[in-house]
C-alpha cells in the first residue's frame, strides 16, 4: 500500500478534536504505527477543496507520526492507493484502542470508501464525538480500587471530557490542579478549626478524585510518561502527608491528645513507608510508583480474598472517601486511631516485601547518607 487516503467529509471535522487530538491526527498516528511493516510511503488527508490544515493539526501529526510523509491533497500514486474514509476510521480506532497493527489494519479496510456511502454531516459528527467518549472510557486503570471505579473515574472522566476542549491543556495543569486541591485543604486543616476539618476532608475526596484527570489526559492525547508518572506519585504522597498531618495538627489544637497522637504514628509510619518505596523506585531507575506493593501481591494471579480486600483498604481512593466521610461525621478520632493501626501494619508489610523484591533482583540495601547511586547488580 504505497499511498493511504484520509477522506474528511469537511475540514470541521478533520480538525475536530477527539479526546483532544484532532480526528485527522489521530488517524494519521493509526498510519504511522504500520507505515514501516506495510511499505506506506506516503498518507494523505482530504478534507475538501481548498482546505489547509491548521498549525495545531500540523504539530499534532509531526508529535504523533514524525516519520510519515504526509500530503494534504490526493496525489496519485504509482501502486496501490487505499481510499479510507477519515471519520469512520477513527471512530473505529476508538473501538481498538490497542492501537497495533493487529487492530489499525482491519479498521483500515472495514472503512474503505468502497465498502459504504461516505456519511451524512450528521453521521461524520455523531462519530467522532462517539468517538471522542470511547477513547475517554478506555483511559482507566486495571488497578482501580472500588470508589475510584464506581466513584471517582465517573467524575474525572466528565471534567477531562470538558479540558480536552482546550487545546492548551496538559497533563500537567491537571496535576497542578490537583496540587492546588491539596494546598487547599492543608490551609483549611491548619487553619480553619472545626469546620476547616469538615473542609478539609472534603477537599482531600475532592483532590482524589481530580487526581485522576493528569492521567486521562495524558492517556487520551498520547502523552503518557515517566516523568509525569512520577510527578503525580509525589504530589499523591505529598497530599496524604498533609491529610494526615493537617488532621493530626487540628485535633491537637481541638484539645484530643490521644488522637493527636496516634495521628503522629499515622504520619511517621506512611512517611516511612512513603520513603522507603520511594528509595526502591531510585535504586531500580524506575519511575515512581507507590503501587509496587499492591502488584506484587497480585503477581502470579488473584490473590486470596483476605489479601484483596486489605489491599483496598489501603488504596488511596478508599481511605480518601472513609476520611472525608468520618470527618463529616464527627469520627476524626476514631479515623486517627485505624489510620495508626493500618498505616503501622502497612509499613512493616512495605519493609518486608521491598526487601523480598531487593534480594530477588540482586540490589544492594538502599543509602541513606547520600552515597552513590544503586545500582542492579549484573
Amino acid at each position: 500500500m504505497p499511498q493511504i487516503i484520509l477522506v474528511f467529509s469537511s475540514a470541521a471535522t478533520a480538525e475536530y478534536r477527539v479526546a483532544g487530538i484532532p480526528a485527522a491526527a489521530r488517524a494519521v498516528q493509526a498510519v504511522g504505527t504500520i507505515a514501516g511493516q506495510d511499505d506506506i510511503r506516503r498518507c494523505s488527508i482530504v478534507a475538501g477543496d481548498d482546505w489547509l490544515p491548521s498549525d495545531a493539526l500540523l504539530a499534532e501529526c509531526r508529535r504523533l507520526a514524525p516519520r510519515l510523509p504526509l500530503a494534504f491533497a490526493a496525489r496519485p500514486s504509482a501502486g496501490d492507493i487505499l481510499t479510507v474514509c477519515g471519520e469512520r476510521f477513527v471512530a473505529a480506532l476508538a473501538r481498538r484502542p490497542d492501537g497495533g497493527r493487529e487492530h489499525v489494519l482491519p479498521a483500515l479496510f472495514d472503512t474503505r470508501t468502497s465498502a459504504a456511502a461516505p456519511p451524512t454531516p450528521e453521521a461524520a459528527w455523531r462519530l467522532l464525538h462517539r468517538a471522542g467518549r470511547t477513547v475517554l472510557a478506555a483511559t482507566g486503570k486495571g488497578g482501580d480500587g472500588i470508589v475510584s471505579r464506581y466513584v471517582n473515574r465517573p467524575i474525572s472522566r466528565a471534567i477531562s471530557h470538558q479540558l480536552l476542549r482546550f487545546p492548551a491543556v496538559t497533563p500537567f495543569h491537571a496535576s497542578l490542579g490537583t496540587a492546588a486541591l491539596a494546598l487547599a485543604m492543608a490551609v483549611a486543616l491548619l487553619f480553619g478549626g472545626a469546620a476547616g476539618l469538615v473542609a478539609g476532608g472534603l477537599l482531600f475526596q475532592a483532590a482524589s478524585i481530580f487526581d485522576g484527570v493528569d492521567g486521562e489526559i495524558a492517556r487520551a492525547t498520547c502523552r503518557s510518561s515517566d516523568a509525569g508518572a512520577t510527578l503525580d506519585s509525589v504530589i499523591d504522597a505529598c497530599t496524604n502527608l498533609a491529610f494526615v498531618l493537617g488532621v493530626t495538627a487540628n485535633v491537637a489544637m481541638a484539645g484530643d491528645v490521644s488522637g493527636a497522637v496516634a495521628g503522629g504514628i499515622a504520619l511517621v509510619s506512611l512517611a516511612a513507608g512513603l520513603l522507603l518505596i520511594g528509595r526502591h523506585a531510585s535504586a531500580t531507575g524506575a519511575a515512581m510508583n507507590f503501587d509496587v506493593i499492591k502488584l506484587h501481591l497480585r503477581r502470579g494471579g488473584p490473590p486470596s480474598p483476605l489479601t484483596e480486600f486489605l489491599i483496598h483498604l489501603t488504596m488511596r481512593d478508599f481511605f480518601a472517601a472513609i476520611s472525608a466521610l468520618m470527618v463529616v461525621a464527627g469520627l476524626t478520632h476514631l479515623l486517627l486511631v485505624a489510620f495508626a493501626t493500618i498505616a503501622s501494619g502497612w509499613l512493616v508489610v512495605t519493609s518486608v516485601i521491598l526487601g523480598i523484591i531487593r534480594r530477588r533482583s540482586g540490589l544492594a540495601a538502599p543509602t541513606y547518607g547520600g552515597g552513590a547511586r544503586i545500582k542492579p547488580v549484573r
